[in-house]
């Protein structure tokens, strides 16, 4: 019955990726696209206060409680429930910094997850990317749960670093993933985990990391201008915030600028003279003789003569002459006009960018949300249907909305001829005004605001919480055991994670990175760390001191020193680089790379074959590798006994989990 492994359609295949803040979800895996659904990672307690709902509800009147209650009817009857999807209020998140903080909110929201995402329970095996803070009980009760309490027929666990290296198909490489509120450094080598940092921790007051920082920061230094948290973190996600490149001659690290105005060009600023006004284009001279008395031009055309007009004139020369004299100032006209537009191009004003200006506008949209009453309309002549009958004869031109108070002139004089009507209507006849019906509805309007943001928007990047991510990125690759695992480490650096996604801050902490760590190769340190590893150091016994059974040639001043050759030339004339054991490389004499600092710091090349994810980018790559890993965990057939029992492996189904329990978790997944 394990065997049943890989029977699954790739549309079947339900991908989940818990984070603090939002859950990238998906049923199927078909088309390599990024995620179909966002679904905010909160819940809120049920009106008992012992269960879980997704959404926040609260009680309303009925929309016919202007009526009088029926005969026998309870108070409870005038009330109903209504869900607010946008709403707060109350949310309980049970993720915080990667942390599962809250299992039962955190099991309520995967159950509503798999229940709006599928129809058939027993035919939908599940891939859940996995923190690197869940712990081993987490990952046991989170398969309890989903194979007792649903009918999925296998569980893949998958370690979010892991995912993200099945996204960008690098067998080596460091995933620095900046979340909201952490920020996690893990290094794989030849498709394993040898080493795990994080940041935001509880140690043991937690101090939180990752985006969340920024938008803190920007928020107090902007909280003079009534800055709220909403509009906070939009302008940190708008264009003209960003992360200027480190500067390390700078006292803030950055250089900041200076001026506002737009730029002129050089020759005009320097004499201090005024930009030249460029005139408006001269309009072709018309002989008085051309117009004609109701002032349409009459002249032949250009380069067409009246031949008739000049033999009966008889001044021919005179003629000729005139028209040449036209030609010579029209086509002087014309090279004058050339001149002056090319002049005024070069003194055109020319836009600074948004890291050379001091101030810039920030243009923060809300949508707010009101719940009004409207009047229930029950056939009546009144004035809604009027106002809706002729808005259903208004042409197409007219705008879909309009404003509050405007109201059309014909609206208003057929509301008014009906009250008139009303007013001559006998006193005696009048009846009591029946109780209007309502209805509650909620309307929604978008509120636009311009806000002027100076230096804010750039000392906003807190240089402490960059030196604690590019400080964590150093201690976790330079804690690998192995020392030949450091430089593929190095040289293979991602960032995922939305926080990565803020302007400049990606090549800051590779600047910073660089500019602190990088050594070069032909620095005269290096002589001194890469001596050959099979040469005894040197004691004071005297019993490696030269004697004269030395039979080899002595080095001159003109010959190169032996011990700067072996240490040039130990790893096949490449200084630095380093072996895995059990290479042929450097045999004779054996050198394994000083590793004390890195000789090379890269970005891995992301890859260029996934059009989607090269427009959305591969901040969310951990997506795309639970996508490819639920493939080869579930939907690939025809396998040779070892790769299929190898895929036995990366899941747990339900016949393992009948025969051992939650525990066999730990060895039926992807968690490295």
């Amino acid at each position: 019955m394990s065997g049943q492994q890989g029977k699954w359609r790739e549309d079947q295949i339900l991908v989940i990726c818990p984070g603090s803040q939002t859950t990238l979800a998906q049923l199927g895996c078909s088309e390599l696209t990024p995620p179909a659904h966002r679904i905010p990672t909160r819940m809120f307690k049920d009106e008992d206060g012992e269960g879980y709902m997704p959404y926040h509800t609260y009680k309303r009147k009925k929309a016919d409680t202007a009526a009088p209650p029926a005969h026998g009817a309870k108070d409870d009857d005038k009330w109903e429930y209504v869900e607010d999807r946008d709403s707060v209020e109350g949310a309980i998140y049970p993720m915080q910094g990667g942390r599962i903080v809250n299992m039962l909110a955190f099991l309520a929201f995967l159950e509503h997850v798999h229940a709006q995402l599928t129809t058939t329970y027993h035919n939908t095996p599940i891939v859940l990317m996995a923190s690197p803070q869940w712990t081993r009980p987490d990952c046991e009760a989170i398969a309890q749960y989903i194979f007792e309490k649903t009918k999925t027929p296998a569980l893949c666990l998958l370690n979010s670093a892991v995912a993200s290296q099945y996204g960008l198909k690098w067998p080596s490489m460091t995933v620095v993933d900046i979340g909201f509120e952490k920020v996690d450094v893990t290094c794989i080598y030849d498709h394993n985990i040898v080493s795990h940092k994080d940041l935001g921790a509880l140690c043991p007051q937690r101090e939180i990391s990752g985006g969340e920082v920024f938008t803190q920061k920007l928020l107090s230094l902007l909280k003079d201008k009534d800055m709220t948290y909403e509009m906070a973190e939009q302008l940190k996600k708008s264009p003209i915030c960003e992360v200027l490149p480190y500067a390390p001659e700078e006292s803030d690290l950055m250089e900041l600028p200076t001026e506002t105005r737009a730029m002129v060009p050089q020759d005009v600023a320097m004499t201090g003279m005024e930009a030249p006004v460029v005139p408006e284009a001269s309009k072709p001279a018309v002989a008085p003789e051309a117009e004609a008395e109701n002032g349409e031009i009459q002249g032949e055309a250009e380069g067409v003569l009246d031949v008739a007009n000049i033999v009966t004139t008889g001044n021919t020369r005179e003629f000729l002459a005139k028209k040449e004299k036209e030609k010579a100032e029209k086509a002087k006209a014309k090279k004058q006009g050339k001149g002056q537009e090319a002049e005024a191009a070069a003194t055109k004003l020319v836009r600074l960018p948004n890291n050379k200006r001091k101030t810039n506008t920030f243009h923060y949209e809300d949508l707010e949300h009101e719940d009004v009453q409207v009047p229930i309309s029950d056939g009546l002549p009144g004035a809604g249907a009027l106002i809706a009958a002729n808005a259903g004869t208004m042409p197409s031109e007219t705008p879909a909305v309009a404003d509050a108070g405007s109201t059309s002139t014909e609206v208003k004089a057929d509301v008014k001829s009906i009250e008139g009507e009303q007013a001559n209507v006998p006193a005696g006849e009048n009846k009591p005004a029946e109780p209007v019906k309502t209805v509650t509805e909620r309307r929604t309007k978008r509120v636009r605001k311009d806000i002027e943001v100076g230096l804010e928007r750039f000392t906003f990047a807190d240089r402490h919480e960059i030196n604690r991510i590019t400080d964590t990125i150093y201690y976790a690759i330079q804690g690998i055991d192995e020392i030949y695992k450091r430089s593929t480490c190095w040289d293979n650096i991602i960032f995922v994670g939305n926080g990565s996604r803020l302007k400049g801050l990606k090549d800051n902490i590779m600047q910073t990175l660089t500019a602190r760590h990088l050594i070069s190769p032909s620095t005269a340190t290096i002589f001194t760390s890469e001596l050959p590893s099979n040469m005894a150091t040197p004691t004071g016994t005297g019993s490696q001191t030269p004697t004269g059974s030395f039979t080899g040639q002595l080095p001159t001043t003109s010959s190169v020193n032996p011990l700067l050759q072996a240490a040039t030339t130990a790893s096949l004339g490449i200084p630095g680089q380093a072996h895995a054991p059990g290479s042929n490389a450097g045999d004779a004499l054996t050198h394994h790379s000083h590793g004390q600092t890195p000789m090379s710091i890269k970005q891995a090349v992301q890859p260029m074959y996934l059009a989607d994810w090269t427009k959305n980018g591969f901040e969310e790559a951990m997506f795309l590798g639970s996508l490819v890993a639920a493939r080869l965990a579930f939907c690939i057939h025809n396998l040779d006994v070892a790769t299929t029992e190898a895929q036995r492996f990366m899941s747990l189904n339900r016949v393992d989990y009948n025969e051992n329990g939650p525990k066999a978790i730990k060895n039926h997944s992807m968690l490295g």
